[in-house]
This record gives structure tokens, C-alpha cells and sequence, in this order.
């Protein structure tokens, strides 16, 4: 798969004022050179994340290429990438990792779909194919049309892991390649359901709130999946071979990601680690 690789240089700098004194020259700015891989879902958000981290005296450079989670996993093992960002996490033996905060993943239905809500029950079958009209679970007498992601996307890989569980979605599935074309497709078509990170909400979609089998139901909010009650959220995290060293620009870099300036940038588009 072709690598898109993004540099964001971030300089900072003290401006001479046009009057007074010129004094001594600053000493030259230390550069941290800084290597990350990001899936899809996470580009963007990593661009955000280097735009507004300003060390002191410093100059950062910061490359991110972005790659499929498959694809980051066999550079991680194999020593040839450092650290990586991403949704969707596996288990996979020996990485470290890091949380910096949650993403969730809405179900959404045209805006015009009048409905309460789904149990995750719901949900499955309705991708299954089982539920072919509204009209079957309280909803108005309109056919089911399925919208599903690229399989290979974070959204899939973790909807398959947390709803699907093993179960195929539909045949008659209409596929989406990206956050914003679901967007579009679920607000265009009458009775579509599917399934979109919190952060590409857009005009025309609603969120369907998910309630357990006899429990209330829970809507889609920063504050319900940063406190655990939204039953799909998934952790964003930093993942690597190893802890980056105490004393290292990663390290300085990661922790700048959980502290409440980098939590406060990670809240326009997701949830934070805390309330």
C-alpha cells in the first residue's frame, strides 16, 4: 500500500520587539526529530496534536505516515518504525502501549428515521440481515439498507470486534470507503443504518442511542464514553515496541498527549481520559 507521508515543522520562536536594544543571539534551538505511524482514522488527528504541541526552545519535526493497522504491525515488530496511533488495537504480544483518549462509535440513521433505541443485539442482527424492515423492532414500516466501511478501516475492524463478534454483516450491504462518504450515504438513502467515529459526525445522521437488554438507554456523548457508559468506545492510543526513555522527545511528547493542554486538543474531535 502506497505510504502518504506528512512532515509538520513547528518552530518556536521569541520576537525581537522594533525598538531598543538588539541583544546577544539566542542559543541555536534544539530539533527533535520525531517518527510516527498513524492509521487512517488517526491522521488527522495526529496533524492537531503536532500543530499545537510547542516545546520549549525547540524546534520539532515531526513525519507521520499512514498505513493500514496490518501494515503497522509488521513495522513495529520488525524494528523499522518507533511508535505508532491508532483506534483499533489487537492483542498483539509485546507491544507497549499508552491511552491518550477514546473514540466511540456512533450507529446513525437518516435524521428523518424516527426511532429510540437499539440493543447491540439490534444491531447485529440488523447487519446480519436478520431485521429487513424498521417496522420489526418499533421503528416506522421502511426496508433496512446496511452501510458498511472497507473491512481494513478501524471502524470495521472494531464494529466486527464489539458488535458482529464473529458473524458475518449482510451480502446486501452498501459499502462506504471513508468516515464522510458513510456520512453521506447513511443521510441520502431511507432506512440506511451504520457506523461512524465520533469525530465525523456530520449534517443529515443521527446517533441511535444503545441501551443493554433491560438497561437505560445511553447517548452517544464525550461524557458517556469517557465514563464507560457507551457501550462502543475504543482507546486511542500510542503503541511501540518499548517505553520511550524518560528523557526522550517521545516521552516528553506522549505525556504532553495526556496533560490537560494535549487532553483539551484531543476534545474537539473525541473524548478524554478523564472527565
Amino acid at each position: 500500500m502506497k505510504r502518504a507521508k506528512r512532515t509538520i515543522v513547528i518552530l518556536s520562536l521569541a520576537l525581537a520587539g522594533c525598538r531598543g536594544t538588539i541583544g546577544p543571539p539566542s542559543a541555536t534551538p534544539d530539533v527533535l526529530s520525531l517518527h510516527i505511524l498513524t492509521t487512517p482514522a488517526t491522521t488527522a488527528l495526529i496533524q492537531e496534536l503536532a500543530a499545537e504541541y510547542a516545546p520549549r526552545d525547540a524546534v520539532v519535526n515531526l513525519r507521520s505516515v499512514t498505513l493500514n493497522w496490518d501494515a503497522i504491525e509488521q513495522q513495529l515488530l520488525a524494528g523499522e518504525a518507533s511508535y505508532a496511533l491508532t483506534t483499533y488495537l489487537p492483542p498483539v504480544p509485546g507491544l507497549w502501549t499508552a491511552p491518550i483518549g477514546y473514540d466511540a462509535l456512533a450507529i446513525i440513521v437518516p435524521s428523518t428515521l424516527s426511532l429510540d433505541a437499539l440493543t447491540l443485539d439490534q444491531v447485529r442482527r440488523l447487519f446480519q440481515g436478520q431485521i429487513a424492515d424498521w417496522d420489526e423492532i418499533g421503528g416506522p414500516s421502511l426496508p433496512v439498507t446496511v452501510v458498511v466501511q472497507t473491512p481494513d478501516s478501524d471502524a470495521s475492524r472494531v464494529f466486527d470486534a464489539q458488535v458482529m463478534g464473529g458473524h458475518r454483516v449482510t451480502l446486501g450491504a452498501r459499502l462506504a470507503l471513508s468516515n464522510a462518504s458513510m456520512v453521506e450515504l447513511v443521510a441520502q438513502t431511507p432506512g440506511a443504518i451504520g457506523y461512524v467515529s465520533m469525530s465525523a459526525l456530520g449534517d443529515g445522521v443521527r446517533t441511535v442511542p444503545l441501551r443493554a437488554e433491560n438497561g437505560p438507554a445511553v447517548t452517544l456523548s464525550r461524557e458517556s464514553v469517557t465514563g464507560g457508559d457507551y457501550p462502543l468506545r475504543a482507546p486511542i492510543v500510542v503503541t511501540g515496541l518499548s517505553e520511550p526513555e524518560r528523557d526522550s522527545a517521545y516521552y516528553a511528547w506522549f505525556a504532553w498527549m495526556q496533560s490537560p493542554e494535549g487532553q483539551a486538543v484531543l476534545s474537539r474531535r473525541y473524548a478524554p481520559l478523564h472527565p
